[in-house]
């Protein structure tokens, strides 16, 4: 018996369900089928469409639900499997390709998010499809649901990681082994360790992620260490790089891949269009809609538009025979849209991962992946070189990423959300040190833990109760009572709706109340407000005109990081530790290659040292690959660690919102709150670069290619 059919022999009753259509196991599926059928952690890193889905599922169902078959006797509801995603697209995405197959293996699933009604407690289902957000609310809520879980499955871990949402994740895997160890103690019943999966396409430190999301903590450890599964198999990258000056330009690339009726040649049929804010989105669809390079519907999706309009569009994409879908970052994922023929990429996006996630969308079931990249200026355009070289090739991708990817540190913020999400879920009403000490990923002094508590309640979220002890304050009751303490994300909540001034249906959220005539886009089309209220604002669809305004929403700053500038360094063929000077007639251009966060320090650190010689020293522009000063450096000052932390600290204002520090960061107590943003700005990480670098001059070809940018 060969290796596939032992292991087909293995799978007895999900077989049928999941892997009988195909024929045969994927390269991945042989490799991550057997350590978790053994009980194993498991990490499983493979290309998007390598069947990493049911590489996991299969045989966690196999142990979790077929292992030990009751005797003649039906057993009672329990939910045994937990499938985390990181969107509600995805959830549902993912709910309605595993309905079918599991509703023949007669397994009850069911969906949780933000989108959808609640979970039975006492019927639950056997399969639970939801988000880390969702996960918490069950956990206040219900508690005893996950007393009977047996395993649960993280989809894109590298999503989570290096995030506020990684950070909670962490702090509710926690949780859930609790209250597990809890009630094995109350009913003198031995618990198995809870079998935890991870799957990702590119994970850059898997070192890391192991013991952060696959090691239980000691009371429940296992005694096998967990297993990383790493499948080879991407697909060709058929990528073409071209300019991209207007709108006009778009259009022309996407006409010149329209079906060509002369032919009879089929180039391409649908495209999806990234951008990489909701403001580009709604720009390039209204134009688009104006100025169609050939006959296709126009679809927009992006995060702030309803969930049953995105819906709509991901169904109505999906079943397009010719069509273009324009959007933001929330297509990255595998929500099932259909089959894309390409993907265009209106400006590079800000990670290499970002990268990966949308041009992996495009002819998913082939060998190719088809992909337009439009840079806007010379700096996209090595933007995209640098990326699209680094995805040709996976050891390099993985070799570049672990290279440069960031020290992680745990984000005290989301402390203070479990706190109120303890508060919700504790049967008394009220918390102690031990409780927060016990969801903590990290450890903390309880000193630190106190001030905290102590600043929470100078604040009014948290008042005394009995010695020891914190109950909710006046100030936390509203965020309870509006179910807004389940996250991390989403710096706050938007109170306005947009809606159809004669349907009533929702259209989309905004933080900005506009007057009645004014006009505004939404949804690639234009709309006039109608008439508004406190709470929302009714719109119409009108005819486009010269001065229709942008309908604007918050987004986070688009700021390029360490491993992408030195992608760009080394596309150059700059060596590592080489800092560049071009000199022009009126300055010097520094190209340092370090990106947005450490090119900001450097420069300020530059315009101090600067005016100790010269008072008048005034350092030019700084981003992510290059500083303007007004007269060369024959190399760089001498490090002074007091110096670079005290221009570190006077930049903290400006930096925080590069850092992702979690949606209840400004809660902390002061001190603690400098303290986290000090350690993700990774200040040694600062000095190794800074110690390691050495200035050269340009020589002119690079000089020449340099001045451009």
């Amino acid at each position: 018996m060969n290796n596939a059919s032992a292991l087909k022999a293995q799978l007895i009753h999900t077989w049928p369900a999941f892997f009988a259509q195909h024929g045969a196991f994927t390269p991945v599926q042989m490799q991550a089928i057997p350590p978790i059928l053994a009980g194993r952690n498991v990490l499983v890193m493979a290309a998007t469409a390598a069947g990493k889905t049911e590489a996991a599922l299969a045989p966690l169902l196999e142990r979790c639900l077929f292992a030990h078959p009751q005797a003649d006797t039906p057993p009672q509801p329990a939910l045994r499997l937990l499938y985390i995603c990181p969107t509600r697209a995805l959830v549902r995405d993912l709910y309605q390709r595993l309905a079918t197959p599991l509703e023949r293996l007669g397994i009850p699933v069911a969906m949780k998010s933000g989108d959808t009604g609640p979970v039975s407690a006492t019927n639950p289902p056997a399969v639970l499809v939801t988000t880390p957000e969702s996960t918490d609310s069950l956990l206040t809520r219900a508690p005893r649901l996950f007393t009977t879980l047996r395993a649960l499955a993280l989809d894109e871990i590298h999503l989570f990681d290096h995030s506020p949402r990684g950070d909670h994740l962490r702090c509710l895997l926690r949780r859930i082994e609790a209250i597990q160890r809890y009630h094995a103690v109350q009913s003198g019943q031995a618990t198995p360790p809870l079998q935890r999966v991870a799957l990702s396409a590119t994970v850059a430190d898997p070192a890391g992620v192991v013991p952060r999301y696959l090691t239980p903590t000691v009371e429940t450890a296992p005694a096998l260490p967990p297993v990383v599964v790493e499948a080879p198999g991407a697909r060709r990258l058929d990528a073409e790089l071209q300019p991209m000056h207007g709108f006009g330009d778009l259009v022309q690339a996407l006409a010149l891949r329209a079906p060509s009726a002369e032919t009879g040649h089929a180039f391409i049929h649908k495209s999806l269009v990234f951008c990489n804010t909701r403001n580009e989105v709604e720009q390039i669809a209204t134009h688009l809609r104006t100025h169609p390079p050939y006959a296709a519907e126009i679809f927009v999706h992006y995060s702030n538009l309803d969930p049953a309009l995105r819906r709509e569009v991901e169904a109505r994409f999906a079943e397009a025979g010719v069509a273009i879908c324009v959007s933001s970052s929330t297509l990255e994922l595998g929500i099932d849209i259909g089959s894309i023929d390409e993907v265009a990429l209106v400006g590079p996006p800000p990670t290499l991962p970002s990268f990966l996630q949308r041009i992996g969308r495009g002819g998913r079931r082939r060998a190719a992946m088809r992909v337009l990249c439009l840079a806007r200026s010379p700096q996209e355009e090595l933007h995209f070189q640098a990326l699209l070289a680094l995805a040709q090739e996976d050891a390099a991708v993985m070799r570049h990423a672990a290279a440069f990817a960031p020290t992680y540190h745990f984000r005290p913020s989301v402390l203070v959300q479990q706190l109120f999400s303890l508060l919700k879920q504790s049967p008394t009403g009220a918390v102690r040190l031990a409780d927060l000490r016990r969801v903590s990923p990290v450890a903390m002094e309880d000193e630190t833990l106190r001030r905290l508590m102590g600043h929470l309640t100078r604040l009014g979220y948290l008042q005394p109760g009995r010695p020891g002890e914190w109950r909710p304050g006046p100030t936390l009751d509203p965020l309870l009572d509006q179910h807004e303490i389940y996250s991390n994300i989403g710096a706050d909540p938007l109170a306005l709706l947009v809606v159809d001034a004669y349907s009533g249906r929702t259209l989309a959220h905004t933080g900005r109340l506009h007057m009645e005539g004014e006009t505004l886009r939404l949804g690639g089309r234009t709309w006039e407000v109608v008439w508004r209220d406190r709470y929302r604002m009714a719109v119409r669809p009108v005819h486009p005109t010269v001065g229709d305004e942008q309908l604007r929403f918050q987004a986070a700053p688009f700021a390029m990081p360490l491993d992408v500038a030195q992608a760009i360094a080394r596309r150059l063929s700059v060596a590592r530790g080489r800092i560049v000077l071009v000199h022009d007639e009126q300055c010097v251009r520094l190209f340092h290659f370090w990106g947005d966060l450490y090119g900001l320090l450097l420069a300020e650190l530059l315009q101090t040292y600067g005016q100790r010689r010269d008072p008048s020293y005034v350092a030019g522009a700084a981003n992510g690959l290059c500083i303007t000063l007004p007269a060369a450096l024959p190399t760089l000052p001498a490090w002074e660690a007091a110096e670079a932390h005290r221009e570190l600290r006077r930049l903290l204002p400006r930096v925080e919102p590069f850092l992702g520090l979690g949606r209840f960061h400004l809660l902390l107590p002061p001190e603690l709150a400098e303290a986290a943003a000090l350690a993700h700005c990774d200040l040694t990480r600062f000095e190794q670069l800074y110690r390691a670098a050495t200035l050269i001059d340009a020589p002119p070809a690079l000089a020449a290619q340099l001045r451009s940018v």
